[in-house]
């Protein structure tokens, strides 16, 4: 459970007007959004192998300098894979598989919003390509083939 307390912050003038700024383009209130950024900070500062990015399902946690979402190893390890095999598997070091585990620990009802997310997703691409395929019953696949040169 989230507990919240007030807290003052004071920043320069400058940064207060950005931080107004973003939050009017995103949506949120500018005290909201400061604590997200605040909290963003720490973890960026507690696990350096993170990078928060955002995408079409909001702020999800990737494997700094890969295209590897934390949910993903998650999800292998969930499936039985072992840290060693993840990691040689995907061309990363068991620090960065240990690194995306700690922080799924660290965060887990983060990572399974992920996890059903990423699975919606999936099924949603699967119905699609099942009704393309009942109207082409000849075709393999949504991927057009290749063409030749």
């Amino acid at each position: 459970m989230n507990k919240t307390s007030i807290m003052t912050l004071r920043v320069p003038v400058g940064v207060r007007r950005s931080l107004e700024r973003l939050a009017s383009q995103l949506g949120y209130k500018p005290a909201h959004l400061g604590a997200r950024l605040v909290e963003e900070g720490l973890r960026r500062r507690n696990f350096p192998q993170i990078d928060l990015r955002d995408t079409a399902a909001g702020r999800v946690a990737y494997l700094k300098g890969t295209r590897l979402p934390v949910y993903w190893i998650v999800e292998r390890v969930r499936k039985g894979a072992i840290a060693e095999t993840i990691a040689r598997d995907s061309d990363l070091s068991a620090g960065q598989v240990n690194a995306a585990l700690a922080y799924a620990e660290a965060f887990p009802s983060e990572i399974e919003l992920d996890l059903e997310e990423a699975q919606s997703n999936r099924r949603w691409l699967e119905l699609q390509e099942s009704g393309w395929r009942a109207g082409h019953p000849n075709k393999k696949s949504l991927v057009p083939p290749k063409r030749r040169k």
